[in-house]
């Protein structure tokens, strides 16, 4: 197994980055070998600033630069130029690309005194959803330096292909050149490593601290896989688990896969941040529609809602708009795959009438995948009803999958959710578990002119401890909020932004508003009263931090839990 740096691949990365990421990983016979992916080039040859998919550096061997192409289509015309799948047409063909990169790395490491001269050096392009039969022999690039679909198998021989052709090439055209047996030797390699990456003990960064968060989220993620594979084997299934255990991570996931192979792949949700995320995670996925359901409504019923639509239009006339068109004479359901993320916040039968008639086969013969957390974040509903009842009267013979492991909370902010809200024990196991003693701070205040002052003084107090303003969001159970009344009555509060939107500065919203998503630190205010709602307000905005939660309330209880 080669060591990987880092040792895990972010949930964004393209799903040919991916494959060739575990295959690399995977193959038999490198435990030698050292393989950057997405590495940055901030000294690049030929522009600002690059970056490299993988650089392979095999003692004995070689290095080797290679540029990853997953996209499903590629085409050239007679003018040189490439068009990769739906991107529009560029001069720079991914093999230039690849070179820059190439060049770069090498000036980089020249400047070191870490020549490459006694050991081959040289760069590919992986096109891993494309057979090299299809890539036929031209001017501007080597055949050797072409790796396919059928490269994932055997990477490391593709390697050792790549870098012995390389070897001989460079060979017939330098007389200088000779390959020194055994170079580069395993101590060579490790310098090499600490050049493009060094390790060092500075103080750590905001920057830093995301860096290495998101490497963190994305490695404990990984096992969720396995729930895939279990999904790819049954047509209709129910995803159940409680907060932070990777369920849009699945439903993402689940979108490529399906994508992948040809299908229509529909994608809805509730809320609109969610659909934003949803639709970064998917961008360039040919296939998948992700948006918000209400927004799947309006563009198939050809209406529009109106600014400020009460929950009437929401609730009846739109989906009976949208119903009037799906029932008419010739329309055809124009998607072969469903997923449902949060499904708990639109299972009612008027929302499931629509889904039926867009999904080939209808809900009872069609393929799906709802997910969603039935009895812990049900906040849009109320009464008795959560959803689960209808879900499985509706669609017949679905099979339900629990989730327990969560992926998301740091264990002490997981934790105190569930006791806060009553739920001690739902999530059986946290990964990240490693005890930091400090991820939540709960203050109490006695009056709304008090909050508004500790408010500033808690924003302060995570902006000296590194987060940034992105990292961080005020959520509360109700739209007047602290965060509110600091905006309209002009109190300060440390980069405070304009709302839940605005990404610039520091978001603020209700707790609804940001259902689905999460946040390295959440300051949840406003928390009083006696609302029997409460308590799932308070888990469902809790657990929306990764890294550190501060709760501003008036219930002295939740003080001492």
């Amino acid at each position: 197994m080669a060591r990987m740096i880092p040792p895990a691949i972010a949930d964004g990365a393209a799903p040919g980055e991916k494959a060739a990421f575990a295959a690399l990983r995977d193959a038999p016979g490198t435990d030698d070998w050292t393989v950057f992916h997405s590495l940055a080039i901030g000294r690049h040859v030929t522009q600002r600033e690059g970056e490299a998919d993988f650089v392979v550096m095999a003692p004995g061997l070689g290095l080797l630069v290679i540029e990853v192409k997953s996209h499903l289509r590629i085409q050239t015309d007679s003018t040189g130029r490439w068009k990769l799948g739906n991107d529009d047409w560029t001069e720079r063909s991914p093999f230039a690309q690849a070179s820059g990169e190439f060049h770069s790395i090498v000036r980089f490491l020249r400047q070191r005194s870490l020549d490459p001269i006694a050991f081959p050096t040289g760069y590919a392009v992986w096109f891993t959803a494309i057979a090299k039969q299809n890539i036929p022999p031209a001017i501007g690039w080597q055949e050797w330096a072409v790796l396919d679909a059928g490269d994932l198998a055997q990477p490391a021989s593709a390697v050792r292909r790549v870098l012995s052709s390389v070897d001989r090439d460079t060979a017939a055209k330098s007389t200088g050149y000779k390959h020194v047996a055994g170079e580069p030797s395993a101590k060579r390699v490790e310098r090499i490593r600490d050049a493009l990456s060094p390790s060092f003990s500075a103080e750590i960064k905001p920057t830093e601290l995301r860096r290495r968060r998101e490497q963190e989220l994305a490695s404990f993620t990984a096992d969720q896989v396995r729930t895939l594979d279990l999904i790819s084997r049954v047509p209709r299934v129910l995803v159940e688990g409680p907060a932070g255990t990777g369920k849009t991570y699945i439903a993402a996931e689940a979108a490529r896969r399906h994508a992948t192979v040809g299908e229509r792949v529909l994608v809805v949700m509730f809320n609109r941040l969610l659909e934003d995320h949803l639709q970064t995670a998917l961008s360039g996925v040919d296939g998948v529609t992700a948006t918000r359901l209400h927004a799947e409504m309006e563009r198939v019923g050809g209406v529009t809602s109106p600014a400020n639509g009460i929950a009437d239009w929401y609730n009846t006339e739109l989906p009976l708009a949208a119903l009037e068109k799906v029932t008419e004479s010739g329309f055809h359901p124009p998607y072969d795959y469903l997923i449902v993320d949060e499904a708990q916040d639109i299972a009612s039968d008027i929302n499931l009438d629509f889904l039926d008639a867009v999904l080939v086969g209808g809900l009872s013969n069609g393929r799906m995948l709802l997910l969603g957390d039935f009895s812990n974040q049900n906040i849009f509903r109320s009464g008795i009803d959560d959803g689960r009842e209808t879900i499985e009267h509706r669609v017949p013979g679905i099979v339900p999958i629990d989730l327990d492991t969560n992926c998301r909370n740091r264990r002490e902010i997981g934790e105190w959710a569930e006791r806060a809200s009553n739920r001690s024990g739902i999530c059986k196991e946290f990964r990240r578990d490693a005890a930091s003693g400090d991820a939540v701070e709960v203050r109490l205040f006695s009056s709304k002119d008090e909050e508004a002052s500790m408010l500033d003084d808690v924003v302060r107090g995570l902006r000296a401890e590194g987060y940034g303003p992105k990292d961080v969001v005020i959520l509360a159970p109700y739209r007047d909020s602290a965060a509110r009344r600091a905006t309209d009555q002009k109190i300060t509060v440390s980069t405070l932004g304009s709302g839940i939107r605005d990404t610039s500065y520091i978001r603020w919203g209700t707790i609804h508003e940001f259902k689905g998503m999460e946040a390295p630190a959440v300051i949840l205010t406003d928390i009083s009263g006696t609302s029997e709602r409460l308590p799932d307000l308070i888990y469902a905005g809790a657990t929306r931090a990764q890294d550190r939660l501060v709760v501003l309330t008036s219930l002295e209880h939740l003080v001492s839990i």
